[in-house]
């Protein structure tokens, strides 16, 4: 498995995992930025209803990159969570529940460094980091994760389908799934999170 792991995750019953973008940042700010500076364009996040719709309008090379300017490692420090995000994530941890993020990058090695020291800022130490090319869900599995919050449909899906709690900040891209799938939690503010939570073992939540 192809991946970089960092901060260490404590052994407790009561593992959420989260992914970062567009469900602790807002990625699609960055990528309507991205698309005005490379296209000269101005993008309409609410047609983002596919994450190939960037590829359909510009191409390849236009849609490579605006993306490789939107997430770039090195402006990750210039990055804000979403609102409410920090004041929950920070509630959750008092109550017992660890967090640990797995995101994808096509390059984990250069990504953690610039990911982790701003987690850690925003969200405070002792949280786990995942950055991965691989597959999510097997990485939930060896952390014995209850439950996951992600933005991409097959993924949240996958989550629901295998049995795990799964919630997703509602996008263009995942709004109808949010509406047809029974045990996918939809939000539009972090401040609905806690009380979307199921019981958990050790009593947190």
């Amino acid at each position: 498995m192809t991946q970089e792991s960092s901060m260490e995750t404590s052994a407790v019953n009561s593992i959420l995992a989260l992914d970062v973008d567009s469900t602790i940042w807002d990625l699609t700010a960055w990528v309507c930025d991205a698309v005005l500076d490379v296209t000269g364009e101005t993008l309409d996040p609410e047609s983002c209803t596919t994450w190939t719709h960037v590829l359909d309008l510009y191409g390849e090379e236009a849609t490579m990159e605006v993306y490789t300017r939107a997430l770039s490692p090195e402006r990750v420090h210039e990055r804000e969570p979403y609102p409410g995000s920090a004041k929950v994530l920070h509630g959750l941890r008092n109550q017992g529940i660890d967090l640990h993020f797995v995101t994808h990058n096509w390059d984990p090695e250069a990504m953690t460094p610039h990911l982790e020291p701003w987690l850690e800022e925003h969200f405070g130490t002792g949280i786990g980091l995942t950055v991965t090319t691989e597959d999510k869900l097997g990485i939930l599995d060896s952390l014995g994760a209850f439950g996951m919050v992600d933005d991409r449909p097959d993924t949240i899906s996958r989550v629901a389908d295998a049995g795990l709690w799964a919630a997703t900040m509602i996008q263009p891209w995942n709004r109808e799934l949010v509406k047809d799938h029974p045990k996918i939690h939809g939000f539009t503010h972090w401040c609905e999170v806690p009380d979307l939570l199921p019981p958990l073992p050790n009593g947190a939540g």
